[in-house]
């Protein structure tokens, strides 16, 4: 019995937990984003953006900073993976906190013109050392060549999902790698303080760039829900399997005792024991069965996502892809589900023990023996 309603607890945590794991990682991704994004598409596709278009845009009214973006996907043969590539200007402020941070804590060692070098997330570096790039790691450029660069260090912040599979660069080498020129970035991002003026400058800058989509921070986070909402609903479907599969268990528990108990009853009462005695000594079965079961279960759930970073389960909010170097979830659990999982559970639980222990210790002895 503690095997079964562990293991009901067990799938009922990894569910919450999972979920509430992933929905933090994706409100950390969103708040750090830049209100608007400016993209030139072509043909349905986006492609490069021409960075005169910079200046016209800082010349909104309401619009505090402009920055050119030059990143991109840099496939990495040996193992099959994505590293998402950036480049970024280490002598201005950027418009990301944790990058800001990052240049902050490597400055004294950074020196953007005497050689390349990168400063990668833990994925990217746990990949590289595999493939014993411990020092340096050589990118072969999109025109030829190859481009030799020096790992500087690895940096972390709160999301995993956003920084583990990025490189950061000076922007000058990674145009060098992707053979982007100096007149062409791949978006631009545009900083609007009032919230109540990004609605207005992304009609200015639709506007004024018909051949441009305007992505607003509010699109990318409608875009991450609707994916969430779709996954949720796979995630519902196993979390109510889960809890009709408990019913069952309680309905079987709650409809009568196996003859096992009724002879157990039966002794009881023969030597002696009083209705009242017999429903204390079922009570502390039932509560040391339930509350063990709980934290067994809960233990185990909680071991299995943030220690096993939760196989299968995971995949089903994640996908299962070679192409991004595995993360690892973010550690959050979610108190009110676990208060919720155990309402539902263990009360329900010692009900089902209590009542049906109750019909047989008023019956006579050996009514109940036979």
């Amino acid at each position: 019995m503690i095997f079964v309603f562990s293991l009901l607890i067990f799938l009922l945590v990894s569910i919450f937990t999972i979920s509430n794991s992933i929905k933090k990682e994706l409100e950390f991704s969103v708040s750090d984003l830049p209100e608007l994004i400016v993209q030139r598409m072509s043909g349905g596709r986006q492609t490069l953006i021409p960075t005169d278009r910079i200046y016209k845009i800082s010349g909104i009214s309401g619009v505090s900073n402009v920055q050119e973006r030059i990143w991109g996907y840099y496939y990495f043969k040996n193992e099959n993976v994505n590293f998402t590539l950036i480049g970024i200007d280490f002598d201005i402020d950027n418009y990301k906190n944790n990058f800001n941070d990052v240049i902050d804590f490597y400055s004294e060692k950074i020196d953007t013109a005497s050689q390349p070098f990168i400063i990668a997330g833990n994925g990217v570096i746990e990949i590289l050392e595999k493939n014993f790039f411990k020092n340096y790691f050589v990118f072969d450029k999109v025109e030829g060549g190859k481009l030799e660069a020096k790992i500087l260090g690895t940096f972390v912040s709160e999301s995993n999902l956003e920084t583990n599979d990025v490189i950061l660069m000076p922007q000058n080498y990674v145009r060098e790698i992707f053979g982007t020129s100096d007149y062409f970035a791949t978006d631009i991002i545009v900083q609007v303080p009032n919230p109540n003026e990004i609605e207005i400058v992304k009609q200015k800058l639709q506007n004024m760039f018909p051949d441009s989509r305007i992505v607003s921070r509010n699109d990318i986070k409608s875009s991450y829900q609707n994916i969430f909402d779709y996954k949720s609903g796979i995630f519902l479907a196993l979390f109510l399997s889960t809890f009709v599969s408990f019913f069952i268990l309680i309905y079987d528990k709650a409809s009568g005792l196996s003859k096992e108990d009724k002879r157990e009853i039966g002794i009881l009462k023969a030597v002696g024991w009083q209705t009242e005695n017999i429903l204390q000594i079922k009570f502390l079965e039932g509560f040391f069965i339930s509350f063990l079961s709980f934290f067994l279960g809960t233990g185990l759930a909680l071991f299995y996502v943030f220690n096993l970073n939760a196989p299968i389960l995971s995949s089903i909010f994640i996908g299962v892809s070679k192409l991004k170097p595995e993360f690892r979830l973010l550690p959050a659990i979610d108190f009110n589900s676990l208060f919720l999982v155990f309402i539902l559970t263990v009360p329900v639980y010692l009900i089902a023990t209590i009542i049906p222990s109750w019909r047989a210790s008023i019956i006579d002895a050996d009514e109940v023996m036979r």
